[in-house]
């Protein structure tokens, strides 16, 4: 029962990407920076990405999120890889797509004492901080975050296919790593 519980949840958070994401042009190979672009023009609000300031603090945010009244701006951590950048993007962005809001000011207080000067505290609508994942809402994002890429993923493809001729598409097929191979 327990494991149902989860791929529920699961089917029920893809379910809601899906629904934000549609219209939405991916590219492949798809760049997380052109999706955020995109989703800012379909929400109808400027995203910001940005990397965070070196705090060397062990429980320091990777990745953090703030929004605004008329803008969002995703902070990640600069020293890491792409795929991680591109998961901790991901996450952040599933607690924008999955409406995750509320003015917590203690958090926003503490994450935006890493940040430089000029950020208002007051200013912040939401805030979120990924340190850890105890609470619904931080599991939520990180298993929505992973639909994400994979819908990216999914939807680079089909974009891909639509110009592709039979021969050229089974041998991308043939080629592709397996576990995205989903036609087999």
């Amino acid at each position: 029962m327990f494991n149902r519980q989860f791929a529920r949840r699961e089917a029920q958070l893809r379910r809601l990407c899906e629904e934000q994401l549609r219209g939405i042009e991916i590219p492949d190979p798809y760049a997380v920076d052109e999706i955020c672009r995109q989703l800012a023009i379909k929400r109808g609000r400027p995203l910001h990405l940005h990397e965070l300031p070196e705090t060397g603090g062990a429980n320091a945010p990777c990745g953090m999120v703030l929004s605004f009244d008329h803008e969002d701006h995703i902070f990640h951590v600069a020293a890491t890889s792409e795929r991680h950048r591109a998961q901790i993007v991901r996450h952040e962005l599933a607690h924008l797509l999955l409406g995750h809001a509320g003015n917590n000011e203690s958090v926003a207080n503490s994450l935006l004492a890493i940040l430089p000067d000029g950020v208002d505290p007051s200013a912040v609508l939401s805030a979120f901080g990924r340190t850890s994942y105890d609470s619904e809402t931080e599991y939520d994002a990180e298993m929505a975050a992973s639909c994400l890429g994979e819908l990216f993923q999914d939807l680079a493809h089909s974009i891909r296919e639509r110009g592709r001729s039979g021969v050229v598409s089974r041998l991308d097929d043939a080629l592709v790593h397996p576990r995205r191979n989903r036609r087999s």
